[in-house]
């Protein structure tokens, strides 16, 4: 199977650019995915930004993201108002809010954490659960 190629503006104000990035959107609104599968498993969740090879691959739900790099947010599922610049930043995140990410790494194995800052290299990069 031949993964769909997506290229241009979608249904609901969504900007797209590349194979399968947001090809399972269905009622999220104003997302803008650019790489191999960013934000595919999206459905409902808007004003996300996933630039990178997995990107906010997982995301579902969650809104007012933004994801650039490599797997950055990559098994967020709901969370929101999250941030992550950098290779693998906020990777395991799946309901965590509100946190930032800056840096290879940074915050890598954050679940559930909630108000975090990491910024640099491995920055806060073991499990995290914990807020401010």
């Amino acid at each position: 199977m031949q993964a769909a190629c997506q290229e241009g503006c979608l249904p609901n104000n969504n900007t797209v650019l590349g194979d399968d990035a947001l090809v399972n959107n269905t009622t999220g609104s104003y997302n803008t995915a650019m790489g191999f599968n960013a934000l595919v498993s999206n459905t409902g969740g808007s004003v996300n930004t996933g630039n990178g090879f997995y990107a906010l691959y997982s995301n579902t739900i969650g809104s007012d993201n933004t994801a650039t790099g490599f797997a950055a947010l990559q098994f967020n599922t709901s969370g929101y108002f999250n941030t992550a610049n950098g290779a693998f930043a906020l990777q395991a995140n799946t309901s965590g809010f509100d946190n930032t990410a800056v840096g290879v790494f940074a915050l890598e194995l954050n679940t559930t954490g909630y108000g975090n800052t990491a910024t640099g290299l491995n920055a806060l990069e073991s499990n995290n659960t914990g807020f401010r």
